[in-house]
């Protein structure tokens, strides 16, 4: 076979087996500050969060506003007519760097560095980075819960 035949049968493989391969999915428990929290996107359209994660376990009107809290399994999204908070109560979900529910406090600190502001609410500390934040409960000093968005709200006055 001539090289640029070759060339030719080479390249055709490497396309017809690059379309074979599975299509990228996100279902894999990653937080991505200000993105998503595995599956789950900011921006997401609510009808397709309902047709990927299915019947809420709860659903809860924000009041004051046309949103809603719907409460999965290990996690609860503020929607409309799109995702824009995702709440993540289960340590299987965690950022690149291991940080999940649980995690020391200390250490989740030295991952995110200096916060955007640091709010205190009862037994509960929230740290907040803009795109990412998590509530520490102050009695164990642990994670108890991180919060994806693509801009803060707790930081508001």
């Amino acid at each position: 076979m001539s090289s640029p035949r070759l060339i030719a049968c080479l390249a055709s493989l490497v396309f017809v087996t690059a379309c074979a391969s599975k299509p990228l999915t996100l279902n894999d428990n990653r937080i991505i500050p200000g993105e998503r929290v595995g599956d789950v996107e900011i921006g997401m359209p609510l009808d397709q969060l309902l047709a990927l994660k299915g019947v809420p376990k709860r659903t809860i009107p924000i009041a004051g506003t046309a949103a809603t809290t719907y409460i999965f399994d290990g996690l609860t999204v503020a929607a409309h007519d799109k995702v824009y908070w995702i709440i993540v109560q289960d340590s299987r979900f965690q950022t690149p760097e291991g940080i999940a529910k649980g995690s020391e406090q200390i250490r989740a600190r030295a991952v995110f560095g200096v916060p955007d502001c640091v709010v205190t609410k009862g037994d509960t500390t929230i740290y907040d980075y803009g795109k990412i934040y998590f509530d520490v409960d102050n009695g164990t000093g642990r994670v108890d819960q991180l919060g994806v968005m693509d801009k803060t709200q707790n930081c508001q006055s």
